[in-house]
Order: structure tokens, then C-alpha cells, then sequence
């Protein structure tokens, strides 16, 4: 099974675009036209700001990241990139399906922000990696994911 989530990807980045030029557009309009007073100009200036604000610092807390996975081979590969500005590393992890033990969904800002824990065999016993951000996968995907990773845990 192969899958990705760019068309979701797009998706978000496409609306960040779109809210930073409305964010622009609408501070430009407020300080350079004369349709509000000054006292109310401020006030629409604060409110705009708060929200866009606000609203950033959710998705970077929910990280979305372009997730892409296929087990067509004897290993199990995982590659993600996280979408948050100072942060898009491309990461991959390759796991071989003898080594690979279980996996757990982890669901934090009610369920907003999921994340996906994979487990393995190691020498010395059993680890986890580091959590991968999956809150940009649809449900669709979501179940594939589990659906595949339960075959092979």
C-alpha cells in the first residue's frame, strides 16, 4: 500500500497564502483608507491581529506535516515533512517488517493534534520513535494506515 496526503497539503498551504494576503489587505485598507475613525481603525487593527495570531499558533502547534508511507517492500517507509515555517526537515524512517512490534496513535488538543508512535525490536529489547505528526492525515488515511500497520504489528 502506497499513500500520501499532498492534495491536503496543498489544501492548508493554499489557505495560509490566502489569510496571510487578506491579513495584509485588510491592515493596508484600515491604515491608508479614511472609511473608520482612528479609535475604531485600532480596534479592527488589534482584533485582526489577535485572530491571525491565534490562528497560527494553532497550526504550529498542530504541526501538520505531508505524510507518505508505503509497505510494497520488506520494509516498512515512512517520510515526512513538517509544514511549520522554521521547521521542514525531510525526514524518513525505514523500519524492517521482522523488526517492527506495534504502533499507537497518540490524540492531544481534543483530538486535534494525532500523532503516530512506532515501536520496534531492538538488541536490548523494544523502543519507540520519536512521534510523527499525522494530524494533516484524512480519516480515510487514517484508517489504511492502521489497517496496513495492523498486519505487520
Amino acid at each position: 500500500m502506497i499513500f500520501d496526503n499532498r492534495n491536503i497539503i496543498i489544501k492548508l498551504n493554499k489557505r495560509r497564502y490566502i489569510l496571510v494576503l487578506l491579513y495584509v489587505t485588510l491592515m493596508a485598507v484600515l491604515f491608508f483608507s479614511g472609511l473608520f475613525q482612528d479609535r475604531f481603525k485600532a480596534i479592527l487593527a488589534i482584533l485582526f491581529s489577535f485572530l491571525y495570531i491565534v490562528y497560527n499558533i494553532i497550526t504550529y502547534y498542530l504541526n501538520f506535516s505531508y505524510f507518505s508511507y508505503r509497505d510494497d517492500s520488506e520494509y516498512l517507509m515512512f517520510r515526512f515533512v513538517s509544514m511549520r515555517t522554521f521547521d521542514n526537515d525531510k525526514k524518513a524512517i525505514n523500519i524492517s517488517k521482522l523488526d517492527f512490534v506495534g504502533f499507537k496513535f497518540e490524540k492531544l488538543f481534543f483530538g486535534y493534534k494525532q500523532n503516530l508512535i512506532l515501536r520496534i525490536r531492538t538488541k536490548k529489547g523494544s523502543a519507540n520513535y520519536p512521534p510523527i505528526s499525522i494530524s494533516a492525515l484524512s480519516q480515510k488515511h487514517l484508517k489504511m494506515l492502521e489497517q496496513s500497520l495492523n498486519q505487520f504489528a
